[in-house]
């Protein structure tokens, strides 16, 4: 899997201070529809549980990187940083987005210490690994997704009861796995722009070879301050920051399209073909063509793929 900081607002998330949990409704249930999922790399005090119906490229969550495929399904929770993108590469048009989002507190209505009740160490050790995002995968995801397509049905107590049942499914599985390699630091609500700017010129132009003097010229900054501050702020150096988000591309094209590996190369900015089979090896431990073999919804979609 591909590890790496998102990218909004020095690396550090825009913290949403949003009216989500009104009164009238504990837990909040939203149908996003459109050409992006409608956020920015942000973290809020609400757990989230996100289930991707369609489109979507990447799916960041604290210092972790990755394509998303449709049937995506994770849980965050308070104050976990993350974002989801609809990128298309160069030359494809986006497909749109669906997907369903329950936020809620940890903390039910007048029952601020109902985890800390003997009974509920299980849910109580589900929340602590929520801190890490959570992907929901196997035979558990089958029944959470069925959950989920519930919630934007109901209101209310029944809500509430079904958020409640589909905690304590995820909380007695072993079907989850931690997304990102660490627990972030609480975010700090104010912080600059200028890493924020590099990153989105570094999305914007992945094909095309991208310079170090440039992107600190862009923040404003020489180059060795500027590496100090972009690895400060990401984990990573401009090199890995690059190379990673370029494999999550090159994960995408290989999922979605026929684009031979060369094109998906030239295409995600490798220097040559070789070069990007040897990074794709490193972070996804098989070959592209192993890796599309694996992830095509059609037998046989590879055939198109050569290595010239």
């Amino acid at each position: 899997m591909l590890i790496v900081l998102a990218n909004q607002d020095l690396m550090k998330p825009i913290v949403e201070k949003q009216p989500l949990l009104a009164d009238s409704e504990p837990v909040v249930c939203e149908i996003v529809r459109g050409q992006d999922f409608g956020c920015v790399w942000h973290c809020h005090p609400e757990c989230e549980i996100t289930l991707v119906v369609k489109g979507g490229t990447e799916r960041l969550v604290g210092n972790h990187v990755s394509a998303i495929m449709p049937g995506d399904l994770v849980l965050l929770g308070s104050n976990v940083p993350h974002d989801y993108r609809n990128q298309p590469a160069a030359g494809h048009s986006a497909t749109e987005v669906e997907a369903i989002v329950v936020h809620f507190m940890p903390q039910l209505p007048g029952q601020d210490d109902w985890l800390h009740s003997s009974s509920m160490k299980p849910a109580r050790r589900l929340f602590q690994r929520a801190n890490q995002g959570l992907e929901v995968r196997g035979i558990t995801r089958l029944t959470a997704t069925r959950m989920m397509q519930q919630m934007p049905q109901v209101r209310g107590m029944k809500r509430v009861i079904l958020l409640l049942q589909l905690l304590d499914l995820l909380a007695n599985s072993e079907d989850l796995r931690e997304i990102s390699s660490t627990i972030m630091p609480q975010p700090r609500p104010v912080a600059s722009n200028r890493i924020s700017m590099v990153c989105e010129y570094i999305e914007g132009h992945l094909p095309e070879p991208i310079y170090v003097e440039y992107l600190a010229a862009i923040a404003g900054l020489g180059r060795s301050a500027f590496s100090r501050l972009f690895k400060k702020s990401t984990g990573r150096t401009v090199p890995h920051y690059v190379n990673e988000l370029r494999i999550a591309r090159a994960c995408l094209l290989l999922a979605e399209t026929d684009l031979t590996v060369s094109q998906i190369a030239m295409d995600c900015g490798f220097v040559s073909p070789a070069h990007f089979q040897r990074q794709f090896r490193e972070h996804q431990r098989c070959a592209p063509l192993a890796y599309r073999r694996r992830v095509s919804p059609e037998p046989g979609s590879a055939g198109h793929d050569t290595h010239k």
